[in-house]
């Protein structure tokens, strides 16, 4: 299986750098290539979750690690190939899931070429879910692979509590704890189909540190255990190395939940970045991430220059191939600028437009650094530390103000609202 996944990605490598008329035959029929492959290898290895083929198994890896390397167009095709796959041999509807759970993650986190083209996948989200839940439901399937749809149908709905999160909370959270208790009965049934694992840390994760509204979600549904710390178990059971679907999501949320301040966990994220970096050695975003993390909460490890100098280097072998990766390629431009001001003038990071869902980064970086040099507590008079404590305060305000009024996702803003109160207290 490794060395299939491993012939996978050079093939990517190779097509990426053809000439175009190439490179476009080689990914309309690699999919099929993906498939043969594994059915020729099907009798050495067995499908993880019952319902689900080496077939569709191996191309919804392709599928996850395409789309976590930010490459979306070859993951919406090896997923579309598992669609064509799955209505032939009568299958489980993997590739829906996987597409919904892709879309909601994009339209989350902004990660479009255009307001067009997000409200062009937002469009798509009601459609795929319908015919999913369609399938599962009227679909004869085999009573072996019962927790397997629950798995996919409480999945599916649970992307879609989180997307209306901000909009109907009170659906969202019927929805979503009604998928919590579907998914938390599947791992109790199929203790082997651990992908489940990762919606009961998110919601988990989530309810913790929603405090306003946990007394109502138990008295909806008693017996309810909200615990932060469960929720992180369930999320680290998910983003080991040997876990499947759910890896990569499940690294994305730790890092999220997983507090800056307790040198553990600060340590705990660190490897993440890591590993993040090491498998997708040519995407910005990993790097970005890591960077974003010295800044707001361990800023003497980064405010350095060969830190800086080590990080600008690694700017050349970015991918920047959609819009997505060259706006964090253009961040990773920023925050080795503001580190070391005299990479400036090389790096040349762009200006962000008003109203662009990162407007609100450089100034927030700006603060960053001023609230470095205030912490350093090394000045030339005190008028001057006045003036840095000023500036700090200012550019920290002003970033609260940018970020309110930037086209970011509300679920996005709400996450760089607490970033930015916490990272520049």
């Amino acid at each position: 299986m490794k060395l299939i996944l491993s012939a996978i990605r050079h093939v990517h490598v190779a097509l990426s750098h053809a000439p175009a008329p190439i490179r476009d035959i080689g990914y309309s029929i690699l999919p099929l290539c993906i498939a043969a492959s594994v059915s020729s290898a099907q009798t050495k290895w067995s499908a993880p979750y019952p319902g689900i083929t080496p077939q569709q198994h191996a191309l919804a890896l392709a599928t996850m690690h395409d789309f976590f390397a930010f490459h979306w167009d070859k993951a919406e095709s090896t997923a579309c190939a598992m669609r064509d796959l799955e209505k032939n041999d009568n299958l489980l509807p993997l590739s829906f899931m996987l597409r919904f759970a892709m879309r909601s993650w994009r339209i989350i986190n902004d990660e479009f070429d255009s307001r067009e083209q997000g409200d062009a996948l937002d469009r798509e989200l009601a459609p795929l879910r319908a015919e999913c839940l369609r399938i599962l439901h009227r679909g004869r399937f085999a009573d072996s692979t019962l927790q397997t749809r629950r798995f996919l149908e409480a999945g599916i709905n649970g992307f879609n509590a989180t997307l209306v999160i901000r909009s109907k909370p009170f659906t969202a959270l019927v929805e979503g704890l009604k998928s919590y208790r579907t998914l938390d009965s599947v791992t109790a049934e199929a203790p082997n189909l651990k992908d489940s694992y990762v919606g009961l840390g998110l919601f988990q994760c989530a309810l913790a540190n929603e405090p306003g509204i946990i007394t109502f979600a138990i008295h909806l549904f008693k017996g309810l255990r909200v615990d932060l710390n469960l929720g992180l178990a369930y999320l680290r059971l998910c983003s080991a190395d040997s876990m499947l679907y759910t890896r990569n999501g499940a690294r994305e949320y730790l890092i999220q939940f997983l507090s800056p301040f307790k040198s553990n966990e600060a340590a705990e994220k660190q490897k993440i970045f890591r590993a993040l970096e090491t498998e997708f050695p040519a995407s910005p975003y990993y790097l970005f991430q890591e960077i974003d993390e010295g800044m707001a909460f361990h800023r003497a490890d980064v405010f350095t220059k060969e830190y800086a100098a080590r990080a600008a280097a690694r700017i050349a072998g970015f991918d920047t191939s959609n819009s997505t990766l060259r706006t964090y390629a253009n961040c990773v431009r920023w925050q080795c600028s503001i580190i070391d001001s005299t990479l400036s003038p090389v790096l040349k990071p762009r200006p962000f437009k008003p109203g662009e869902a990162l407007s609100f980064y450089p100034v927030f970086l700006n603060a960053a650094k001023y609230k470095f040099l205030l912490e350093s507590n090394v000045y030339a008079s005190k008028r001057v530390a006045q003036t840095i404590d000023r500036l700090f305060h200012e550019h920290r305000s002003l970033a609260f103000s940018v970020l309110r009024k930037s086209e970011i996702h509300p679920m996005s803003r709400e996450y760089y609202l607490w970033h930015t109160e916490d990272g520049l207290r």
